[in-house]
């Protein structure tokens, strides 16, 4: 073994002890505090996260914090979408350079009655809400968003329906209107999350089945109304939650999610060259003592590295959960040892 690649192997032995030495606060205070969307803004680079604020009933307005430091420190947080009604999963997007897109469930009483809506800004600090959209569906029960922008300028997103299933949708006009196709890529799942990469035209999702103990699957496709497919296992043994898939620069697919050990949620990360191999297990987070949920990275220029936004309860139990973020979160297996060391 060369020592380059012995010193790979010891420092993804030593990836719960860095994570948990280079996290730092995003938000804090005694609110429960949950799901963040960040982005970097193309003009200027700050750092934008919009993110749920609970009530005790877990009802949810959308509140927003930006940092103008890569990060370092972070202006209070405010409300940008608050009413009577529940509020929860943004999802954002910058549709051009000083636009803003922000996508979210809102509804009140049962759970047919949730919509998913829009909202825009053109300064990424104040949000207007501009209404529900329409997907087709003569019923209610959209909820959880994830939008993803091509480099084409066309915007996908991946929904999930209560009545069941989980679907994808297409905007090619900055999420005004979208396609009410209601294609389906998988008439069971929960909690879906897309990516796409434009160098082959590949989309990969990713969602979750089951009740108590979750089961985490992963589909690919390079036509967007054809997900038939078998479903890959991805993470089926335990109790597994919360995934988000991300392109890297290099091309590669990067998948985060949480799952249970002892009682409490901790983040793991898997890569994969062509999302159908993938690799042993990235220990992202490691704590007996926290809760860590949502994931939601941040892709730079590295390969290798990405900045991680998640909601922490610490202490376990304590109901208190904030936003919190590392900066450099190492995704690269041990056997590419030649790129740590990217920024």
């Amino acid at each position: 073994m060369t020592m380059i690649r012995a010193c790979a192997f010891v420092l993804l032995g030593m990836l719960p002890a860095l994570a948990a030495a280079s996290v730092q606060p995003v938000t804090s205070g005694s609110g429960l505090d949950y799901q963040a969307a960040i982005l970097r803004a193309s003009s200027g680079g700050a750092r934008i996260v919009v993110f749920e604020r609970l009530d005790a009933s877990v009802s949810g307005d959308l509140w927003l914090t930006r940092s103008i430091d890569g990060g370092q420190t972070w202006s209070p947080p405010v409300p940008i979408i608050a009413s009577a009604a529940n509020e929860r999963h943004p999802a954002l997007v910058e549709t051009a350079p000083g636009a803003f897109a922000l996508f979210y469930l809102k509804g009140s009483g049962a759970g047919s009655s949730y919509r998913l809506w829009r909202a825009t800004s053109s300064d990424g600090i104040t949000f207007s809400e501009q209404g529900m959209l329409d997907l087709g569906w003569a019923t209610g029960g959209e909820v959880n968003p994830h939008v993803i922008r091509r480099a084409d300028g066309r915007l996908t997103m991946s929904y999930q329906r209560l009545s069941g299933g989980v679907y994808v949708a297409e905007s090619s006009d900055g999420g005004v209107t979208w396609d009410a196709q209601q294609t389906a890529i998988n008439a069971n799942g929960q909690l879906p999350r897309i990516t796409y990469r434009d160098s082959d035209g590949l989309y990969l999702a990713s969602y979750q089945t089951g009740g108590t103990d979750l089961q985490m699957w992963v589909k690919t496709t390079t036509d967007l109304r054809d997900w038939g497919a078998p479903a890959q296992a991805f993470a089926t043994s335990g109790n597994n939650h919360d995934s988000l898939p991300v392109v890297m620069r290099d091309d590669a697919f990067v998948l985060f999610w949480i799952r249970e050990a002892g009682g409490q949620f901790d983040i793991a990360a898997r890569r994969s060259a062509d999302g159908a191999n993938w690799s042993d297990d990235i220990v992202v987070t490691a704590s007996a003592d926290e809760n860590d949920v949502e994931p939601h990275p941040l892709v730079g220029a590295s390969p290798g590295l990405v900045e991680l936004y998640w909601g922490r309860e610490s202490p376990l139990g304590s109901g208190d959960y904030d936003i919190v973020r590392d900066p450099a979160v190492v995704v690269l297996d041990a056997i590419f040892a030649d790129g740590f060391g990217d920024g």
